[in-house]
């Protein structure tokens, strides 16, 4: 399956009522196979999340799709199940944190999470609690959110880069640029200070790298992450 990596301008997506049109085998799976999850890692949660319908590009650039809300169980057992086609997407905002040095900073997740040892941006799946008023969903703030809860990096010190799509069968990365003053090592450094003051972690680790190679030994570089810093260091995109 091709990995699209895109520039874009925006997205716009509105949240509807009703659950998942999941197939009712699945559904009906979801909770033995939530049960095993949850023996195998206690730490995981089953909290709400949003997921899209396949968002579609206007000739202005901006990225429309429709949201609905369903259990995080759920979304597990689809991963689990090889994402059989629902037509639903698992859309998500990605920090992508440059260097002055020209560097992608990278969260290694930790493993009492649902994601153990996979590399990619900080972010995180859409929430109910970016829905606004008008049901438009903020994936900015979502991202944003995500960042400083875990790395502790601050938006309002960085300067605002690009935003760009990276379309991977189910998954869709919404990424947006913050480019930082301080080297990678520096960013590594006050990171990582972050992390050991959190109680509860997500990362276990932070690791600045240009291509996925540079990380071997440390973890599994997603592929969608893997594609975007092919893209971005053979200047197909600018961050």
């Amino acid at each position: 399956m091709s990995i699209s990596v895109l520039p874009i301008n925006g997205v716009d997506i509105r949240f509807v009522p009703g659950a998942w049109p999941m197939p009712d085998d699945l559904r009906a799976s979801v909770s033995g196979r939530w049960a095993a999850m949850l023996e195998a890692n206690p730490h995981i949660w089953d909290g709400r999340i949003l997921g899209v319908s396949p968002p579609i590009m206007g000739d202005d650039g901006i990225l429309r799709s429709e949201a609905r809300e369903d259990a995080f169980s759920a979304f597990l057992t689809w991963r689990e199940a090889g994402f059989p086609e629902m037509g639903i997407r698992n859309l998500f905002g990605s920090a992508l944190v440059v260097s002055a040095d020209g560097f992608l900073v990278l969260g290694v997740m930790g493993e009492d999470t649902a994601n153990a040892g996979r590399i990619y941006p900080p972010g995180g799946s859409l929430e109910p609690r970016d829905v606004l008023e008008d049901r438009r969903v903020d994936v900015a703030r979502s991202t944003e959110i995500e960042l400083e809860e875990e790395t502790g990096l601050k938006v309002a010190d960085a300067r605002l880069g690009n935003l760009i799509a990276v379309l991977d069968g189910p998954r869709v990365s919404i990424g947006r640029a913050f480019h930082f003053a301080a080297s990678a090592e520096e960013l590594l450094t006050e990171i990582r200070g972050n992390l050991d003051r959190q109680e509860h972690r997500e990362l276990a680790d932070v690791v600045a790298i240009r291509r996925a190679s540079d990380a071997a030994g440390r973890g599994q570089v997603m592929a969608y992450t893997a594609e975007l810093l092919d893209v971005w260091q053979d200047g197909k995109i600018s961050l």
